[in-house]
């Protein structure tokens, strides 16, 4: 008998509903090349958003174009400000432009859908980062400190075209903390309720790409092989999250990066090791999955901690207050989130103020989390 196998077929069977969502995906180096033509299967006229470090690629897209490209918008935002989608529509109305095409991080990718949820126009992305955002249908809105996300499916990209060149410039720490970003989307995936088995599968080797490719990453910055490995994972990391609900993780980040403005990727690197560590008692076979498809040898009551110490060995931030969280801060963040989440059901593991107020302090100062 297989080990852990139940002795009776039907056991531990779970029901599950699963839906394919419909996005084409382009993947290869050099298929920026590709991008004017994707565009072009859903529109005539193209407007196109893209981050100030994108511009050279924005700049191949409207050449590629041949006078199709009626917008360039080169601004974004980090967590969407609802005043900066109020003036890309604007703008992109006045071009009367029949499709968007984005180049850029999850920022430019955010802006993008909140026009096209606004316009109800098909979007082409082309992710320089490793955000993940390209593959869902979730949008993200800030108002007054407030984050509100939902999810349309107008605003998830007709196709998506990964071009692991667009990232050989992306400097290490955002690598490495938009590397942790897309892992994070992997994890609650693993954990999320509503989870089916090619979910895991796909999370689980999300979690594997990235882990394998951001060493690589650090030590060669500009090979194209781990650079490709890591949009491998991002675009595994992305289609889980697609499939899947969001737990606690991603609605902490949320709050505290509507609320502080803090940066999104290290945010969500930070508070990983602390929201695991919070989780894995309710969710122990998850989180050992977890731990195996990082390539981490430890106990899963240790999880939190032994994530945390990997962040380190990688460089990345493993402190709120390293990433522009005040002592004056900590106070508001913790009301301000147990407001919105404390007692939420919230699978596998609701989170009480009490252990709200824990992660977030813990989190600010940087401690290792403790083992359970």
């Amino acid at each position: 008998m297989i080990e852990n196998e139940p002795s009776d077929s039907s056991a531990g069977l779970a029901g599950f509903v699963h839906e394919w969502p419909a996005t084409r995906v382009v993947f290869g180096a050099g298929l920026i090349s590709a991008a004017a033509g994707e565009a072009a299967r859903y529109g005539s006229r193209i407007a196109v958003i893209h981050d100030p470090t994108a511009r050279s690629a924005a700049d191949r897209v409207t050449a590629d174009a041949a006078g199709r490209v009626h917008a360039r918008i080169g601004e974004v935002v980090q967590h969407v400000p609802v005043h900066a989608v109020d003036k890309a529509v604007a703008i992109v109305r006045e071009a009367r432009a029949d499709v968007l095409l984005c180049i850029g991080g999850g920022s430019a990718t955010g802006l993008a859908k909140g026009v096209a949820r606004d316009l109800e126009l098909p979007l082409v992305a082309v992710p320089t980062t490793y955000a993940g955002s390209e593959m869902t249908s979730i949008w993200g809105l800030t108002e007054d400190g407030r984050k509100t996300t939902g999810r349309a499916a107008a605003v998830r990209p007709r196709t998506v075209v990964y071009d692991p060149e667009l990232t050989l410039d992306l400097p290490a720490d955002i690598s490495v903390t938009s590397g942790v970003n897309a892992i994070a989307h992997c994890v609650e995936a693993l954990y999320a309720d509503d989870s089916s088995p090619l979910t895991r599968l796909a999370a689980a080797e999300g979690i594997r790409s990235m882990a394998l490719a951001l060493p690589g990453v650090l030590e060669r910055p500009r090979d194209v092989g781990a650079r490709g490995f890591a949009l491998r994972g991002a675009w595994l990391s992305g289609w889980s999250l697609e499939v899947s609900t969001t737990g606690l993780h991603h609605k902490l980040c949320h709050v505290l990066g509507g609320l502080l403005d803090l940066p999104h990727s290290p945010l969500h690197t930070v508070l990983l090791p602390y929201t695991v560590g919070h989780i894995a008692p309710a969710a122990v076979a998850e989180t050992r999955t977890v731990l195996e498809s990082l390539g981490i040898t430890g106990l899963v009551t240790d999880a939190g901690g032994l994530i945390w110490d990997r962040h380190r060995l990688l460089g990345a931030p493993t402190s709120l207050a390293g990433i522009g969280m005040r002592e004056a801060d900590v106070a508001p963040a913790i009301a301000e989130a147990s407001a919105v989440l404390a007692d939420r059901a919230l699978p596998p593991r609701p989170a009480t103020a009490s252990d709200l107020r824990d992660v977030i302090r813990a989190a600010f100062e940087g401690d290792r989390p403790a083992a359970w």
